[in-house]
C-alpha cells in the first residue's frame, strides 16, 4: 500500500511505493535531499518524522542515538512509512534551500569497459573504468557511484569516486576487498582491463564547500577516494585555503597513493600530507612520522579547530571518534561533513 509523505519546510506532497523507503521516493521523483550512502551507515538523510507512523530499519543501530530516536529523528533512506508521513528537514539539512531541493539529480546508468587495475595495497585496489560512447559523468568530488556487480541479475555496490571532476568520460575508484563479498568476489575472479561493467551516476552529497575557512581532511583505508577527488579538485581551481590531510594505517605498506600525496605536498604549499601509523611492525622500525590512531593524531594537530571545515571518510568508527576530537576542539558541527563507508564487498 502506497502512502504520501509531505516534505517540509517546502510543503510539498509526494507518494511512496510500498517497500519504498523515503528516500527512494524522493530521489525517484526528482527532488534533491542531502543523502550519502543510502544504506543507514552515514546520518546524513537525518530528518524529523512530524507525524504518521513509520518503520525503521535495523541497519540504523549504529548511526541513530537513543536520544534521536525519542526526539523523532529517523534517516529517510531507512524510513519506510506504515501511514501517511509528515517529514521536516529544515533543521537537519539547514543549508537545503527549495530551489536545490526542487532541483534534484539526475542519476545516468553508464556502460563502461575496464581500463585500469592496481593494486594499491593487499587489500585495496584501484579500478578504473572508461565510459562508453561518449557517455560523460557530471560529478561533484566527494559523490560516488553504484557498479553492478558482474553474474548477478541485479546487485549493486556503491563506491566514491577517486577521479577530477573534470574527467568526465571515465570512473576511477578506490576498492577495498572485503572477506567473501561480493564484488571483492568479481575482482578477486579476475575481473579487469577488457572487461564491460554496468554503473549508475552521480550520487551522494558529500561534497567541497567553497569558504575561507581551513581544512582538515581525515581518512582510512579506501576513503582515500573522494579526498583525493577533492584534492585535484583543489589544485585544478588554484586553491589558497590551507589543506591539513591525516590518513591513517595499520603499516606503512597499507598507505596507499603515498606517492601521488608526497607529490602534491611537493607542488603546494598549501597541502599538507600526515599519514599516521596505529600498530607497531618490524618492517616499520624506522619509520618516523605520526604514530597512533589517527584521531589521536588529529587532535594533537588541531588543538584549536573553532576556524576550520572539515571532511571524513572511512569506517564508522573512525568517523565518530574525529568526530567528537573536532568539535571538543572547537570546530562547529555544521562545519564538519562525512561519509562512513560501511563495508559491503
Amino acid at each position: 500500500m502506497s502512502a504520501d509523505v509531505t516534505i517540509l519546510p517546502f510543503g510539498e506532497t509526494l507518494q511512496v511505493e510500498d517497500g519504498e523507503s523515503v528516500l527512494k521516493a524522493i530521489l525517484r521523483q526528482n527532488r534533491f535531499v542531502k543523502y550519502g550512502c543510502k544504506h543507514g551507515g552515514c546520518s546524513t538523510c537525518r530528518a524529523f518524522v512530524v507525524d504518521g507512523e513509520f518503520a525503521l530499519s535495523d541497519n540504523t543501530s549504529f548511526s541513530l542515538s537513543d536520544a534521536d530516536r525519542a526526539a523523532g529523528i529517523v534517516l529517510l533512506c531507512s524510513t519506510y512509512p506504515q501511514t501517511d508521513l509528515v517529514i521536516d528537514v529544515a533543521e537537519t539539512m539547514d543549508d537545503l534551500d527549495e530551489t536545490t531541493y526542487r532541483a534534484g539529480i539526475e542519476v545516468l546508468e553508464f556502460s563502461g569497459v575496464v581500463d585500469r587495475r592496481e593494486q594499491l595495497s593487499h587489500d585495496i585496489v584501484w579500478l578504473g573504468v572508461a565510459l562508453c560512447d561518449g557517455g560523460k559523468l557530471p560529478l561533484m568530488p566527494g559523490q560516488y557511484v553504484d557498479l553492478h556487480i558482474p553474474g548477478t541479475p541485479d546487485a549493486w555496490r556503491s563506491f566514491s569516486l577517486a577521479n577530477s571532476p573534470g574527467e568526465e568520460g571515465r570512473v576511477d575508484l578506490v576498492i577495498k576487498i572485503i572477506p567473501d563479498g561480493a564484488f571483492s568476489g568479481a575482482l578477486q575472479r579476475g575481473l579487469g582491463p577488457g572487461d564491460s561493467v554496468r554503473l549508475r551516476g552521480p550520487q551522494g552529497s558529500f561534497a567541497l564547500r567553497w569558504s575561507h575557512r581551513p581544512m582538515v581532511m581525515v581518512a582510512g583505508g579506501s576513503g582515500i577516494a573522494p579526498v583525493w577527488s577533492m584534492l585535484q579538485d583543489l589544485a585544478a581551481n588554484s586553491n589558497r585555503r590551507e589543506v591539513l590531510f591525516c590518513y591513517g594505517a595499520r603499516t606503512a605498506k597499507d598507505l596507499v597513493m603515498r606517492a601521488e600525496l608526497e607529490e602534491l605536498e611537493r607542488k603546494h604549499d598549501w597541502f599538507t600530507y600526515v599519514p599516521a601509523l596505529s600498530e607497531d611492525h618490524p618492517d616499520d622500525a624506522d619509520w618516523t612520522g605520526e604514530r597512533g590512531l589517527v584521531t589521536e593524531v588529529l587532535a594533537r594537530l588541531v588543538p584549536d579547530a573553532r576556524k576550520h571545515e572539515a571532511y571524513m571518510c572511512g569506517p564508522p568508527g573512525m568517523i565518530d571518534a574525529a568526530v567528537v576530537v573536532l568539535s571538543d576542539n572547537g570546530c562547529k558541527p555544521r562545519h564538519i561533513y562525512f561519509d562512513r563507508f560501511v563495508p559491503s564487498g
